[in-house]
């Protein structure tokens, strides 16, 4: 399946990446600035209406906000329009396929093997052999479903990664991001393991209050990570009893 790409960041260069392992052909790339992706996939610049014509799939890999302004600037085609977004639905009678994954910037390692690719819309067959031939993993869900499926996709990622910051922010220890990432990664295998209260550790879980009481009120000086504070360990509290 021949694709054209519009677009030049994370998504773009993840499906890319695939879609050259695979063996599958690149129509080009459509770019709005100077991009060394286009040179990274060894394949053309393109115009989108070029890829409109040379295209059976064009893949709009630019930020949510602009998905459907690009979508309505491709001429009429006989491709199939779709894109990567984990929370918007379908354009021009297309489907969606987001990656569950964090993507990694353009120019770094990029593969889709063993992926959640997550489909709503048309064309189930097309989504379906994407990911076969990806070796990826593949779910669908209803259009009603996608804002609520996208922030659960936020808390597993972005926000364990905020989380990580703060940690940092606050450990006072030299060169601790490596031994914080160890911890992450031991805290993420304990829940993976375990589908009860054993999935959590720390003061939360085994109730103590008064740890966590003196952790709130050290926390006083950044109130907004008080609140972050209070709020995750009542979550702990209530789902550990």
């Amino acid at each position: 399946m021949r694709l054209g790409i519009i677009g030049g960041g994370r998504a773009a260069w993840a499906f890319g990446s695939t879609w050259r392992r695979i063996g599958w052909p690149l129509a080009g790339i459509a770019l709005r600035d100077d991009r060394e992706i286009a040179t990274l996939l060894e394949t053309p610049r393109r115009s989108i209406e070029e890829l409109a014509v040379d295209s059976e799939l064009i893949l709009i890999a630019v930020p949510d906000r602009a998905i459907e302004e690009v979508a309505n600037a491709i001429p009429t085609t006989t491709a199939i329009i779709w894109h990567p977004s984990g929370s918007l639905t379908n354009v021009r009678r297309g489907f969606s396929l987001h990656p569950l994954k964090s993507l990694p910037p353009v120019g770094e390692p990029s593969d889709l093997r063993g992926t959640l690719l997550v489909f709503e819309g048309a064309h189930i067959d097309v989504g379906r052999k994407i990911a076969d031939a990806a070796g990826a993993r593949f779910a669908q869900i209803a259009a009603e479903q996608k804002p609520l499926y996208h922030a659960a996709a936020v808390f597993a990622s972005n926000y364990v990664a905020t989380l990580l910051d703060i940690a940092q922010q606050l450990i006072g220890i030299d060169n601790a991001r490596g031994d914080l990432v160890a911890l992450a990664q031991s805290a993420i295998e304990n829940w993976r393991t375990h589908d009860d209260a054993r999935r959590f550790t720390g003061p939360a879980a085994r109730g103590d209050r008064d740890v966590m009481a003196t952790h709130i009120e050290v926390l006083q000086m950044h109130p907004p990570l008080a609140l972050i504070y209070q709020l995750l360990a009542e979550r702990i509290l209530a789902s550990a009893k």
